[in-house]
Parts: structure tokens; sequence; C-alpha cells
């Protein structure tokens, strides 16, 4: 005695063999919903492969070098809690230096957070919203030679 319920036979009238046989021929063209646009990369293309996620601090690395700037610093400066439930506050640094030798300091304490990684990142997002609204990342000249 077999369990196995009957397969019904398909809505196309098409027979296991005829199917099988699609399958094997390289002929014949896949559902449309296989479809889709290959993405090529080019060797000039900066643009890496794959999903990116910009993080705070990179962006604030990226910046620095762009600007010819000291990399951020970025300095625990408070931890609290049980040895399970620890919060950490980190605090970011930079030193912008300007054409005319001035140098500023800007320097950002982020919120406290549960992982030290998370708690640069809530500081190096606060640098980068006082960047943004001086009008950092400034365009250079040398895309303006390009054109």
């Amino acid at each position: 005695m077999s369990l196995v319920p009957p397969v019904p036979p398909s809505s196309t009238g098409e027979d296991d063999d005829n199917r099988s046989s699609n399958i094997n021929n390289p002929t014949s063209s896949p559902p449309s919903s296989l479809h889709s646009q290959q993405i090529t990369s080019s060797s000039s293309s900066s643009i890496p492969p794959g999903p990116v996620k910009l993080t705070a601090r990179s962006c604030l690395y990226e910046i620095c070098a762009q600007s010819h700037w000291n990399p951020p610093v970025f300095d625990c400066c408070n931890e609290q809690g049980a040895s399970n439930l620890r919060s950490f506050t980190y605090k970011a640094s930079i030193e912008m230096k300007e054409g005319s030798g001035s140098k500023l300091v800007v320097e950002c304490i982020g919120k406290p957070k549960f992982s030290k990684k998370s708690a640069a990142e809530s500081a190096a997002e606060g640098i980068l919203w006082y960047l943004v609204h001086l009008g950092y990342p400034k365009k250079s000249n040398r895309s303006k030679k390009l054109r």
C-alpha cells in the first residue's frame, strides 16, 4: 500500500517526458521571471561589487583624507554599568587645518551605547553633522579642471 497521493495531470497537456526534455534543451528560453540584467564591472570603475554600507566613521576618514587633515581620533571617555550591561561613550575629535595655517579642533561626544563600535559611530555622526553644516566636503578644483 502506498500513501503517496496521485499527481494531477498538467494543465497544458504536456506529459512528463516532454517537460523534462524542455529542461535539458539548451535552446529553450527560461521563464521571463528569470531574465535579469547582468551587472558588469569595468576596471576603471571605483565602485566595488556587492552592497556597500557607508558608516559615519568611514565618511569621516574620507573627508579628512580629502582635506589633507590628520585622521579622526576616537577615545572611550566613559564606561558605565555592570559587566553584562555596560554602556560606552566615545569622543571623536579632528584637527582641521585651513589654508592660512590656522587649526580648528572639533570634538563631539556621542550617545552612550551598548557596543564600542556603535558608540564611536554616534560620535562620528556628530562631527559629520557639524562638517556638513560648515559646507564640507568641499569640492576640489581638480574636478573642474577635468571638464
